[in-house]
């Protein structure tokens, strides 16, 4: 069966994250999404609304997490700004505490050196 074209009450596709220092979080992290989101680069194809677990590494010692999320937007490969095709995951299960940890991340961090990949 194609990803795709899954039924909608089959699991969530799991998606690793590792955003390795703090300008890539920085770049990825989407903080005007309501419960936080993170930009996750990805050549698959998904709808919004699509269920999605993000297993996601972070700059700060801690191991890796698992936060579920919902597709909230999507990057195509042939965007007009030349952005990598990816996709917007918004928590909405966030037990392990991700976006408190890269809210801690960027409390004291200078402006971003490089643009950023989200809105």
């Amino acid at each position: 069966m194609n990803m795709d074209d899954r039924p909608e009450s089959m699991a969530a596709r799991a998606l690793s994250v590792v955003l390795r220092d703090l300008d890539a979080v920085q770049r990825y992290f989407m903080p005007r999404i309501k419960g936080g989101a993170v930009l996750v680069e990805t050549p698959h194809h998904f709808k919004i609304g699509a269920d999605v677990l993000l297993m996601i590494t972070l700059p700060d010692g801690q191991p890796r997490a698992p936060v579920m999320g919902k597709v909230v937007w999507v990057t195509p490969p042939d965007n007009r700004e030349g952005h990598p095709p990816g996709i917007g995951v918004q928590f909405t299960n966030d037990r392990s505490g991700v976006l408190i940890r890269i809210q801690n991340l960027l409390l004291n961090a200078p402006a971003a050196p490089r643009e950023v990949l989200t809105f």
